[in-house]
């Protein structure tokens, strides 16, 4: 039915166009052909072929060949049909040919646009003349079809466009012609063609400044990308771009303003004390555009104005009041603000902003609550007094919601990594939390890792412990993770009080199906079998506080997104070979945070899962585990059985021989343990490879050469304090050594200027410590004392457009090159 209704159409239409066809032409007439038109052009557009009556349509046109909307309706399905059918493909072409010639521009145009449109692999023959004929028409319409057709051209053939001159001819046309659409064309065709370096120049670039005012919002933002390309030759020549673009920053466009922001940090990323004048005139209208109502406008320009803050806070701290939450803002956009608000606080506004945060953590919403932790968590990690933003972290403890309480639990850890003289302060909060109010895996997870950490303050540590391993199956994989390592921590610090609890989690850690916590365990039980002493030196050392965490964005990667500022890399916050599909090679999804796979054998999981469904079926008995995948690793225990025992009778006697081990170990350390590891057996089974200690129960080897001493280091204390007035006398009276310049690239010197608290943090991760800092360009003042000695070492940095000049007075002269040396690599591992 439906194939007859569809052929009764396509005869009725027929009919119609073959009675149009005939006879005058009349404004009634033209009329009909007009709905005629109208429903051929319905009925194709929903799947009905209509290409049958393409010899009708054309005879039925031709009687009014200079009425333009039957030209376009003309155009619109001969096109539409001629792709799908190669025998019309000659007939069209000749048609649109011949119309290319018409007196009117509007059907040469159309002509030109049509014919570009069909796709045909031998079309460049058909198209090179009309298009080099449209370059020329005196009518600006078909000189911008005509631009647009080059690059149709060069889509099929770029080195026929190359040899008939036609880029010349559009680079013409971009400086000559006085159609702003024209030259919109030719600045689109330029970029796409990838001629923009070729072609681009000054005479050029002024030329489109000197007419920006009169493109299009779309075309201005092309002439900005033009300008962002361009490298000036001289300051003059920067001063004079800005000042022509000043007024684009005025625009209520936000691409244009935008855009504008782009050139104006392009042109001066060089000039330092300029870059921070830019900062500071770029703020108002930036704040403009995110007072409006159109909130995915908004969220856009705060995305841009976190980039900037993130390089340089400094400038943008006087404003935070700006970037506070209001009730009828969208989550996303208050995602950002808390976002914003933690990379703007510094020592003057960092309480202001907390109890404004403070205020966000008691609303309804549970993501802007746990936003709202995280941000006072981020603001406590980088403001020098985070004792006094600890009791408001802290008290989110006292709320009694859950999800504010595990949040905070998070943030707590990585304060007390970077921080670990505030346990004493926060210990008492966190100790009062039973582990049972901890539902979140990440969040219990974390609470476990400071009672492993810090339990030698915790009173409860090992108990609270213990309640999670009794439930060890029912936890997740990271917080089974957390408490096998907290467990074996706690034991060094606590060992009468937790051979059970570590003699319990081995033992399930043994019987584990997931392959980490299984291997950690076997990892754990043969170092501590080897020697208590190296056990405690790999599972708990002594680590210095964390600068950085590896969730951060690096410098690196911040600096690629602010090079493709005003584009989806700001957006997505990440660099554009990490979401455009050609952006880059394959296999680097490791820097793009794509998942990398790594096969690996199964077999392994599959014989744990038998070996703990055997456990649960004989759980009074000793439990014979593989040689490959038992603790013991090939040693006979002490009752001369090769078993692991699950019961508590496993755990105690695991725990017992961890107890006279570690007590061994205090009273005879070296000789004990070096004397285990010559009598322990051999071991022929691969799993006593693990992680590379088949040395441990291999065959005693010759012991290695002594290692050849290594040349002094200077260690310096990172508690050491010196008052400026005591600086300024010191500094009088010493002698200084010769100055040396720790060369930096622009960049990088930009990045100190406008970040120098990080700056200072990265130099007294190395025991420099700051005395005093500012101005423009930026000058520091350090000074730093030996570990051996009580002699101080006072340094003087002073920014320069080289790098950073340093001048070193030090009481004892001779360390003056070991700090010169230990100064230059911070800096360099800064930059």
């Amino acid at each position: 039915m439906a194939s007859e209704k569809s052929r009764g159409e396509v005869g009725e239409l027929r009919s119609q166009l073959m009675r149009l066809s005939g006879g005058g032409s009349n404004t009634e007439k033209i009329a009909q052909k007009r709905d005629l038109f109208r429903r051929l052009i319905m009925l194709g557009t929903i799947g009905q072929d209509m290409s049958s009556l393409f010899m009708q349509v054309i005879t039925c046109a031709a009687s009014d060949s200079q009425d333009i909307v039957l030209k376009k309706s003309l155009f619109q399905y001969i096109t539409t049909y001629a792709n799908a059918n190669p025998d019309l493909m000659l007939l069209t072409i000749n048609m649109l040919l011949k119309d290319c010639g018409e007196q009117d521009p509007t059907i040469r145009g159309l002509a030109l646009r049509s014919l570009c449109s069909l796709t045909i692999s031998n079309l460049t023959e058909y198209l090179m003349a009309p298009i080099q004929r449209g370059l020329q028409d005196r009518h600006p319409y078909v000189r911008r079809t005509a631009v647009m057709g080059v690059l149709k051209v060069h889509n099929f053939d770029a080195e026929a466009v190359r040899n008939a001159g036609m880029l010349e001819t559009v680079r013409e046309l971009l400086t000559s012609d006085a159609d702003p659409m024209v030259v919109s064309n030719c600045m689109s065709v330029i970029q796409k063609v990838g001629a923009v370096h070729e072609l681009l120049s000054k005479d050029l670039l002024y030329s489109l400044l000197n007419r920006i005012k009169e493109f299009s919002e779309w075309a201005q933002c092309q002439v900005l990308d033009f300008v962002s390309r361009y490298v000036p030759e001289s300051k003059e020549e920067v001063y004079d771009i800005m000042n022509a673009l000043d007024d684009r920053l005025s625009t209520p466009n936000s691409a244009v303003v935008l855009a504008t922001v782009k050139v104006f940090l392009n042109l001066t990323l060089s000039m330092p004390y300029d870059h921070q004048q830019v900062l500071e005139r770029i703020k108002d209208p930036l704040m403009t555009l995110t007072s409006r109502d159109h909130y995915e406008t908004a969220y856009v320009v705060l995305a841009h104005f976190l980039v900037i803050a993130q390089r340089a806070p400094v400038i943008f701290s006087s404003i935070y009041t700006s970037f506070y939450c209001r009730m009828n803002d969208p989550s996303y956009i208050k995602d950002l603000k808390l976002q914003l608000l933690s990379a703007v606080a510094d020592d003057g506004n960092a309480y202001e902003i907390v109890t404004e945060l403070t205020e966000y953590v008691t609303d309804i919403n549970e993501h802007l609550s746990r936003e709202a932790v995280r941000a006072v968590g981020r603001i406590a990690l980088e403001v020098q007094d985070v004792t006094g933003l600890l009791d408001r972290l802290l008290g989110f403890l006292e709320l009694g919601k859950s999800k504010v309480t595990a949040e905070t639990l998070i943030q707590m850890k990585d304060l007390l990594r970077r921080y670990p003289h505030i346990a004493e302060v926060a210990i008492a909060s966190v100790a009062s939390i039973s582990p049972q109010d901890v539902d979140e895996p990440e969040a219990r997870g974390a609470f476990i890792w400071i009672l492993g950490e810090h339990g030698n303050h915790i009173q409860d540590a090992p108990y609270l412990l213990e309640l999670l391993a009794v439930d060890w199956t029912s936890q997740a994989v990271v917080v089974r993770l957390a408490l096998l390592t907290a467990a074996a921590k706690l034991f060094f610090a606590r060992p009468p009080e937790c051979q059970a609890l570590l003699g319990s989690v081995l033992s399930s850690a043994a019987a584990d199906t997931d392959q980490d916590i299984h291997d950690r365990g076997l990892f754990y039980y043969r170092l501590l079998r080897r020697s208590v002493e190296e056990a405690q030196q790999v599972i708990s050392p002594t680590v210095a506080p964390l600068s950085s965490f590896a969730e951060e964005q690096s410098p690196e990667m911040m600096d690629r997104i602010f090079e493709e500022f005003n584009s989806l890399s700001v957006i997505y916050r990440r660099p554009s070979q990490a979401f455009i599909k050609d952006g880059g090679p394959s296999g680097t999804a490791s820097e793009t945070g794509g998942p990398i796979t790594v096969p690996g054998p199964k077999a392994n999981g599959a014989a744990m899962a038998a070996a703990a469904a055997a456990a649960s079926h004989a759980p009074a008995l000793p439990l014979p585990v593989d040689e490959g995948s038992s603790l013991l690793g090939g040693h006979d225990d002490d009752d001369g059985s090769d078993v692991l025992r699950p019961t508590s009778a496993a755990n105690s006697h695991t725990g017992d021989l961890l107890v006279e081990t570690f007590a061994e170990a205090v009273t005879a350390p070296g000789p004990a343990s070096s004397a285990a590891a010559q009598q322990a057996p051999p071991v022929s089974d691969p799993m006593a490879d693990l992680l590379g200690l088949s040395s441990t129960y291999s065959s005693p080897s010759p012991p290695p050469p002594p290692p050849s001493p290594q040349p002094p280091v200077l260690a310096l204390r990172r508690d050491a304090q010196l008052q400026p007035a005591v600086f300024q006398q010191l500094w009088g009276r010493l002698q200084a050594s010769p100055t040396f310049t720790v060369p930096l690239s622009a960049t990088a010197m930009t990045a100190i200027q406008h970040r120098q608290q990080e700056f200072c943090r990265a130099v007294a991760g190395r025991g420099i410590v700051r005395v005093a800092s500012g101005g423009n360009p930026v000058k520091f003042y350090f000074h730093a004392q030996p570990v051996s000695s009580t002699g101080r070492l006072l340094l003087e940095v002073l920014g320069s457009a080289q790098g950073l000049k340093v001048t070193i007075k030090a009481e004892d002269p001779t360390l003056a090159v070991s700090l010169q040396e230990l100064f230059s690599e911070a800096v360099t591992s800064f930059a």
